[in-house]
């Protein structure tokens, strides 16, 4: 797929921008989903629907990845970031129209984040040798994860707390993501002028797997499955711990958790650095499972503390072993697939993001059920947000099945 002679510097460097881009914008709804349920007076697992409406665009992600097969690897991150651009911008005036419009402009944000993972992470693994492409993607996302730990810092800024109480910023959730609308089509016209080098697919009459769909591939299938239990983890920390702290932890407020929440993405970036090398010498699916056994004991340590001060850090601490996930899945589900049904495969994989959403709002309906109700209104104070967290188990589980077991089933 990639050619060792060539210099990939400037690609690279181009793929790795655009995914901190898509990372600002995806891990901006950990301050988002407090941030509507204050705006609109709402429930937590309506609430969550902030989740459902950004990731479910991922169901498109099949259909994107023949998209970008036909148009080619540059015309589809200009288009994507073009659709984010617009995304954030309905943004803006949906504030002020309603909760479903808010809904609305994320789905759209979200149709072009879809558009830049599809279209980068495959361009990414094939920008060198196939054996460096997990450590090569792993570094990528470190990238991303810069951003993630931008997300909460600067979102921070439109929650605030006192006595219980969480406040909005609509002024500056507004001007938040103008900026994120010019950043995003003022990339997308830099691209136009820029030269990316084309990857060509293997059509040689003896390539290997030539002809036959990434649909029969068995550990390609179980990787978009393993990737939808991921994104319950990655997504999920983020999600309930504002709540939690604020109202599960004692002493502890909002405005605190949303500064301590910048630790979790620094996690992933650190982790991801440290990844980036540790993947040149260990196979991956064996860093996959020791990550994994980890953040299963740190889980167990959360649920033996929960309640106290002491219980935030395991949550935290997740994010330094969650790092690699997404970046190892990615590449064993794509081991041994040619570069004929890559971006196909791709497409495959990202869809599994989907579950993220369905995760979030099943999570938000039983943190609901613990809420005291009174008068027909669920009072957020009373909740048990940390119960959230115990679905992790499910996740870790299937994840280890796929280091052990489902990354090498291949036929």
């Amino acid at each position: 797929m990639g050619n060792s002679k060539t210099n990939y510097t400037v690609p690279f460097a181009i793929m790795s921008f655009l995914l901190f881009l898509l990372g600002f914008v995806t891990w901006i709804n950990n301050i988002l989903v407090p941030f509507m349920k204050v705006q609109f007076s709402i429930s937590e697992s309506q609430a969550q629907l902030v989740s459902a409406a950004f990731f479910s665009a991922y169901i498109i992600s099949i259909p994107v990845g023949g998209v970008v097969k036909k148009i080619g690897y540059k015309m589809s991150v200009i288009i994507g970031s073009v659709i984010t651009g617009i995304g954030c911008a309905i943004f803006v005036p949906a504030l002020s129209i309603g909760y479903s419009m808010v809904l609305a402009g994320l789905f759209v944000t979200a149709i072009g984040v879809v558009v830049l993972q599809v279209a980068a992470n495959p361009y990414v693994i094939a920008l060198g040798t196939p054996e460096t492409s997990a450590s090569r993607l792993t570094l990528a996302m470190a990238i991303n994860s810069l951003a993630a730990v931008l997300a909460p810092v600067i979102g921070g800024y439109i929650l605030s707390s006192s006595n219980g109480d969480v406040s909005v910023n609509e002024g500056l959730a507004k001007t938040m993501f103008i900026a994120l609308a010019g950043i995003s089509i003022g990339t997308a016209v830099l691209l136009v002028f820029m030269n990316l080098p084309a990857i060509e697919d293997e059509s040689d009459d003896g390539a290997k797997g030539e002809g036959r769909s990434a649909w029969s591939y068995p550990h390609l299938i179980l990787g978009f499955i393993a990737i939808g239990m991921y994104m319950g983890l990655e997504v999920g920390v983020g999600n309930y711990f504002l709540n939690y702290v604020e109202y599960n932890v004692e002493g502890k407020t909002m405005d605190f958790a949303s500064k301590i929440l910048g630790f979790y993405p620094l996690g992933f970036f650190i982790g991801r650095l440290a990844g980036a090398g540790l993947l040149k010498k260990y196979e991956a699916s064996k860093v996959l499972l020791v990550n994994s056994v980890i953040c299963v004991a740190l889980l167990a340590t959360f649920f033996l503390t929960k309640g106290s001060a002491f219980s935030i850090w395991p949550l935290i601490a997740q994010g330094l072993f969650l790092s690699i996930m997404w970046s190892v899945l990615f590449d064993l589900s794509m081991k041994d697939i040619p570069a004929s049904a890559a971006k196909l495969g791709s497409g495959i994989i990202c869809t599994g993001v989907v579950f993220t959403g369905m995760w979030m709002f099943i999570m938000g309906k039983v943190v609901d059920s613990t809420a005291t109700v009174t008068n027909g209104v669920a009072d957020p104070a009373t909740a048990n947000y940390g119960i959230a967290y115990a679905f992790f188990f499910f996740f870790y589980a299937y994840i280890i099945f796929f280091a052990l077991k489902g990354s090498k089933i291949r036929r």
